[in-house]
């Protein structure tokens, strides 16, 4: 049995004088025993260096209270405020000391009409930085500028022309 139940919950997390994030949830259960909140209804907006960096939203999770971190779980979507990427899963985890997202679930990532797929995944919450496992991806460079290990190409490279032929 919990502790506490709030209706219409919000947790702030800060970082010294900068937000890091807000969390705000229809209900949360408290186990002050366990050092838990279990949330439901999820909303959450992460920040970086205190600028709002992207939004997530899922059906329920947990906070561990005393690390600070976070599980979402069920249609988990993240959304990148800087271009609008989107990342899927079932499942999410916040780890509020390296400041990184992470899970062993299968994800997608859309960026604009590229989609990475894969199992597991870490990132930064606002997915600048983002790298899967046994991944299978759909791709157009210019979405993914900026992504490492992207390999630069000649304009003419891939397209089955010579350098200075035009299309037919």
């Amino acid at each position: 049995m919990p502790t506490q139940v709030i209706d219409n919950f919000t947790l702030t997390e800060t970082d010294g004088e900068n937000l890091s994030w807000r969390l705000k949830a229809d209900r949360a259960d408290i186990y002050d025993y366990a050092h838990e909140a279990k949330v439901f209804a999820v909303h959450v907006d992460f920040y970086e260096d205190g600028v709002h960096s992207s939004t997530l939203t899922a059906r329920e999770g947990s906070i561990d209270l005393l690390r600070r971190s976070m599980q979402a779980r069920g249609d988990v979507v993240l959304v990148s405020r800087k271009d609008g990427a989107i990342l899927k899963t079932e499942e999410l985890n916040w780890d509020a000391d390296a400041s990184r997202i992470y899970s062993d679930a299968y994800c997608t990532l859309e960026r604009g009409r590229s989609i990475i797929r894969g199992q597991g995944f870490t990132a930064t919450p606002g997915l600048d930085s983002f790298s899967s496992h046994k991944i299978e991806a759909d791709i157009l460079e210019k979405e993914m500028k900026g992504l490492e290990g992207r390999r630069k190409q000649k304009p003419e490279e891939g397209t089955g022309r010579k350098p200075g032929e035009g299309r037919k």
